[in-house]
């Protein structure tokens, strides 16, 4: 069985593309039927989409709040969506921001990586190692770890400068980068939207630490995807392992594209995301 480094690698090589589709249901902007059965109709809809723009994308990140905000049928249609893209040999990045003490990671690990088969998970690297170590006894898994984030609140804590005088991202990500020595699909997660994502991949390149990336921002967050293409290519970082992601710009296209159905309006969406 492949690691999911070599299955994103092989994504990669195979459609070269880095752009990552972020399912994530609001059932109030989508075209769905509420008087059906909701995990149905939610994989319905995503399934439609999945079906039109699986040649351009090269992986997919539900994020779970937004399915457990329904519920049971929520959980459902999550477990389905998961399967259906699997079955389209789509890597599967579980979006949980989790990290916690020692058995309670164990547990949240299992739930990810068993329950709903997930490839890959973004962890809170908050309450440090130990908390997200249990994760890491998953060898054939992905770990993408907050590092500097693509939101205003960002600033909160995450540019806040340590004793040595580096923003306490920075240290996030050289601690990543020594983890990865041990598990090498520990990776970070930096925002498209961050003016210092050209300097964290630069500095990234410079010590020799070319990392899993997945960067979120793009497209109704303002961040461009060619834009980040071109600074990973330009300091010679490894775009295999990067992933762009996109997520509303994709799953409610049909706002910006009203005569197109919504999977039309999606496979438009992308094809502007790519180019622009």
């Amino acid at each position: 069985m492949k690691s999911y480094l070599e299955r994103i690698e092989d994504e990669w090589e195979k459609k070269e593309t880095l752009l990552c589709f972020g399912m994530d249901p609001v059932i109030e902007r989508m075209k769905i039927d509420t008087s059906k059965d909701l995990a149905d109709e939610i994989v319905a809809y995503f399934s439609k989409i999945l079906h039109e723009i699986s040649g351009k994308i090269s992986a997919v990140k539900p994020n779970v709040a937004c399915y457990l905000q329904y519920g049971t049928k929520g959980l459902s249609a999550l477990v389905e969506l998961i399967n259906r893209a699997k079955t389209k040999k789509l890597p599967v990045i579980i979006d949980a921001k989790v990290g916690d003490i020692g058995r309670t990671s164990k547990a949240y690990a299992k739930y990810i990586f068993e329950v709903l088969k997930g490839d890959a998970v973004t962890l809170n690297p908050y309450m440090g190692y130990d908390s997200l170590e249990p994760f890491f006894t998953w060898k054939d898994k992905g770990f993408y770890v907050l590092a500097l984030t693509s939101n205003d609140g960002a600033h909160h804590f995450q540019y806040e400068k340590l004793g040595s005088g580096k923003p306490f991202y920075e240290y996030v990500i050289h601690s990543l980068c020594s983890w990865n020595k041990k598990h090498n699909s520990i990776g970070a997660v930096i925002g498209a939207t961050q003016e210092e994502f050209k300097g964290c991949v630069e500095k990234m390149v410079n010590m020799k630490c070319i990392i899993p990336l997945l960067i979120p921002g793009v497209g109704a967050q303002g961040g461009s995807y060619s834009e980040i293409e071109k600074i990973l290519e330009n300091v010679q970082y490894n775009k295999g392992i990067a992933r762009i992601n996109a997520s509303s710009s994709i799953s409610y296209a049909h706002e910006r594209f009203p005569s197109s159905t919504f999977e039309e309006a999606s496979y438009l969406a992308v094809e502007e995301i790519l180019k622009g």
